[in-house]
């Protein structure tokens, strides 16, 4: 499965600027929650409580929050390209720079799985995760994800 087919142009945001893991959620948050201000704050609240249970970073400088939801009809993936590294308390002590976040219903059995499956296999290849840090453009992200 191409990370294109889940992570579409509108959902891809490049220069963030974020201070703090919490900053990064509230910025999740009001990003996955346009069309409906009521679950923003849910969402927020829903993304702590995962990662109380631990930090989300995968390693490298990657991590991927991500939480259920009710409220939501269907599985929806962000990707944020930081401008600066925020800490995400990674086991490899890394600050996270990129972050793929996935928000399912409440609901849902199979498909953020997949999801999760797809990012994974993307970020354990060094070269794309290292082409992915140089695209500049949102389109130069979406085609790398395109063609991956």
């Amino acid at each position: 499965m191409k990370l294109s087919e889940f992570i579409y142009k509108n959902f891809i945001f490049i220069d963030v600027q974020a201070d703090s893991k919490k900053n990064v959620f509230k910025i999740l948050g009001n990003i996955f929650s346009k069309k409906n201000k009521d679950l923003s704050s849910l969402i927020i609240d829903k993304l702590n409580e995962r990662e109380r249970l631990g930090s989300t970073s995968v390693g490298n400088g990657i991590a991927i929050p991500h939480t259920k939801v009710d409220g939501i009809k269907e599985t929806q993936v962000i990707f944020l390209k930081l401008k600066n590294g925020v800490d995400f308390s990674a086991s490899d002590g890394k600050k996270i720079d990129l972050i793929f976040s996935i928000i399912a219903p409440e609901n849902s059995e199979s498909d953020h799985l997949l999801i999760l499956s797809s990012i994974s296999n993307f970020i354990r290849k060094k070269e794309k995760v290292d082409r992915l840090r140089g695209s500049a453009t949102i389109n130069e992200i979406q085609f790398l994800f395109s063609k991956i």
